[in-house]
């Protein structure tokens, strides 16, 4: 089981009007997958899916460079019942009140082992989850898109009785198809982020309370060597009311866990909604997603130590400081707390 890596913070007041934050960077499991010999830039792509039935849903980064995938990251989110369990953080706070009684929200990667253990019981599984995800990315780095297409043609043809392993060594997944699947729809599909030139390009990926405890927040990094060269960061949030796009499988079996008149939603695919939300509450000035931006954009290129140093000089400003003046483009009261989790991840 894995710990929460803890860290104290000086907070400026909270965009939310909550107090100050606790960064808890939770690991994830798929942290390495190298491409040696690609060079240049590195964009990140993101999305959302559910390749895996409607009980849980999916959230995928992909790292390219030229036309070739470089590095992947999925991990997926599901409510589970029973103990032993390391829930995602704020489960203990705000956030997890709107969990069902007796259930908790975990991510797949942070619980490889047990869920694993429960897929044994319940679907005869022969292989840990975090064996067949690896085989996974193992399979798809140094490909294009193109040929990844192929592969998803293969596999769909192989009927009941066909072996995927034999198409994906290493992977016995049933539906390593609708994974490989969503990895080719984040690079055509997904929001992109432009990163910093580097080689030998690993993908890290935690989870963190950067902002409050009525949400959570998924962080992932690209790294080359000690340089960051890349970062992604969304939270997760349940909200009430109309107009709001919801998680996939929120209409699923995963959505029936939600509290009557609440759903689950990821800010940054709702960032013109949830802007203007903090606009009434907290007279937020700048989009959301605009925020996240101008903080990968600042920590690009830079080393974790540099990042560091960055993520104390924002958190030094005081009540009376200026968030813009150190982060360009950035005015979230928590931008130190976010850039610190950055460094957390980038840190594992």
């Amino acid at each position: 089981m894995h710990k929460f890596l803890k860290v104290s913070l000086s907070c400026v007041a909270a965009l939310s009007m909550a107090s100050a934050s606790m960064v808890v960077v939770q690991p994830g499991l798929f942290g390495t997958s190298i491409v040696a010999a690609q060079e240049g830039p590195v964009t990140l792509y993101q999305k959302y899916g559910a390749p895996h039935g409607d009980k849980s849903f999916a959230s995928a980064v992909v790292a390219v460079q030229g036309d070739k995938i470089v590095a992947v990251d999925i991990d997926e989110y599901q409510f589970v019942e029973g103990d032993g369990w390391t829930a995602v953080p704020n489960a203990d706070g705000e956030f997890g009140k709107a969990f069902p009684e007796g259930q908790t929200l975990i991510s797949k990667d942070a619980n490889s082992d047990k869920y694993s253990e429960l897929m044994a019981e319940k679907a005869q599984a022969t292989q840990k989850l975090s064996d067949n995800k690896q085989a996974i990315y193992d399979f798809v780095k140094g490909k294009s898109i193109d040929e990844l297409q192929a592969t998803v043609d293969e596999l769909a043809g192989l009927g009941e009785d066909g072996n995927v392993s034999d198409v994906v060594s290493g992977s016995t997944l049933a539906d390593t198809g609708g994974y490989i699947q969503l990895i080719m729809d984040t690079v055509k599909e997904g929001r992109s982020y432009e990163g910093a030139e580097g080689s030998d390009i690993t993908l890290k990926q935690g989870l963190a309370a950067a902002h409050g405890d009525k949400s959570f927040a998924q962080v992932t990094v690209a790294m080359a060597g000690d340089t960051i060269v890349g970062s992604f960061i969304d939270e997760f949030q349940f909200v009430e009311g109309d107009g709001w796009t919801g998680v996939p499988n929120s209409d699923g079996e995963f959505g029936k866990a939600y509290p009557e008149g609440q759903t689950l939603i990821s800010k940054i695919d709702n960032s013109e909604q949830y802007s203007k939300l903090m606009t009434e509450k907290a007279q937020s000035t700048v989009a959301y997603a605009d925020n996240h931006k101008a903080i990968a954009d600042a920590v690009k290129g830079k080393t974790v130590e540099e990042a560091k140093a960055l993520a104390e000089e924002v958190k030094g400003l005081g009540e009376d400081g200026n968030v813009s003046d150190i982060v360009s483009g950035a005015t979230l009261a928590d931008t130190g707390n976010y850039i610190q989790a950055i460094v957390d991840v980038a840190s594992k």
